[in-house]
């Protein structure tokens, strides 16, 4: 039968034989939930699926604008790839930062027929499970989510292995040995990203220290992630880690005005700032929303857990900024192999100590 590449530009051979959250964490992060099943990544689809894809009706929601080239513009540029591709229907709303403003959306699409309604975004976890079992036809697909029910699709994002190759960079690159972390809400997913940069810059310096902070479930906080940023380099940090949406843009600004490094999430941006963005973790979405959209079509998307990561091939690093000597590329992408291969384990956490921080055999 005749085979259709899956998303413009996947020239990749990429059906990923293997079932996502197995064998690929080392890190203890919230598994299946009960009942749940996890699903193998799909990137080819046969010339009958397309078609079927192209009668789909599609709605993506965003906590706020794709101007942040962070994880509003990945999410936006990620579905926008497959609508191409396929030409289903598509609308997309932005702006809806938590679930009770996404909420009449979501139902307004849902009772007009759409097939998937994409929530960018743990806040529209609980506004999900609300009103899926009011539309037992359309599949609610959650983003960052690990709450699932029968028809709400759960795609975790295990940000660790990125955050871990991010700290091994940062470590190897810091000249004042004093490295930076901003991030948005502190869930569990940005939580993990933290705590294995911190580990990844430990284990190449040793002699490294850390500022954090966060924007309290503020992620569109750019001024606030600016300030942080700001003040963080007066204290002698010359390497900023930035984990998501307006946080991204602010971090990148101060960066750029204090002349420091820096190294953010989702979308490829060093372009933006080569002499400033060391690296950015760059996410698949698209690979994510393409699976639903096969397990949706082919009637097998009950109770479903997607992981998005490095071992999966759907979290990748992006490309380097002007400071990353050539060696260090080789050598960071080596270690980018590993881990997508399995070659190593290098970090373990515990999501207890998403709850418990200040205990001993939490500490960094």
């Amino acid at each position: 039968m005749n085979q259709t590449t899956a998303a413009v530009g996947m020239i990749v051979t990429l059906i990923i034989g293997l079932v996502i959250g197995i064998g690929a964490a080392p890190m203890v992060m919230p598994p299946a939930p009960t009942g749940q099943v996890t699903t193998t990544v799909t990137t080819t689809v046969t010339a009958e699926m397309a078609t079927a894809f192209s009668k789909l009706k599609v709605g993506l929601i965003m906590p706020i604008t794709p101007e942040d080239y962070s994880w509003n513009y990945q999410a936006d540029y990620s579905i926008k790839l497959l609508k191409e591709q396929f030409g289903f229907e598509l609308s997309t709303a932005e702006n809806l930062f938590d679930g009770t403003k996404a909420e009449p959306v979501a139902t307004d699409w849902a009772s007009k027929g759409f097939n998937i309604i994409i929530g960018q975004g743990i806040q529209y976890q609980d506004m999900f499970l609300k009103i899926a079992p009011q539309f037992p036809k359309t599949l609610f697909v959650c983003v960052d989510c690990f709450k699932g029910a029968e028809n709400v699709y759960d795609v975790w994002w295990y940000m660790a292995d990125g955050g871990y190759l991010m700290g091994l960079l940062a470590g190897k690159m810091t000249q004042s040995n004093k490295l930076g972390l901003i991030g948005g809400g502190r869930v569990p997913s940005i939580w993990g990203a933290h705590e294995a940069f911190k580990r990844g810059a430990k284990q190449v310096n040793p002699k490294v220290t850390f500022l954090e902070t966060w924007m309290p479930f503020s992620w569109a906080d750019v001024a606030g992630a600016k300030k942080s940023a700001e003040q963080m380099v007066d204290q002698g940090v010359d390497f900023l880690f930035s984990s998501g949406d307006g946080v991204d843009v602010g971090v990148r600004q101060a960066a750029k005005e204090k002349n420091v490094q820096m190294t953010g999430v989702y979308a490829d941006a060093a372009h933006l700032d080569p002499a400033h963005i060391a690296q950015n973790i760059v996410v698949r979405w698209d690979i994510c929303y393409l699976t639903a959209m096969f397990d949706y079509v082919r009637g097998d998307y009950k109770n479903k857990w997607l992981q998005a990561d490095v071992f999966s091939g759907i979290v990748s690093l992006g490309a380097f900024g002007s400071a990353v000597s050539a060696d260090l590329q080789t050598w960071l992408l080596q270690e980018e192999y590993n881990l997508r291969n399995g070659v190593s384990m290098p970090f373990t956490l515990d999501i207890a100590c998403f709850d418990n921080p200040d205990k001993p055999e939490c500490k960094v």
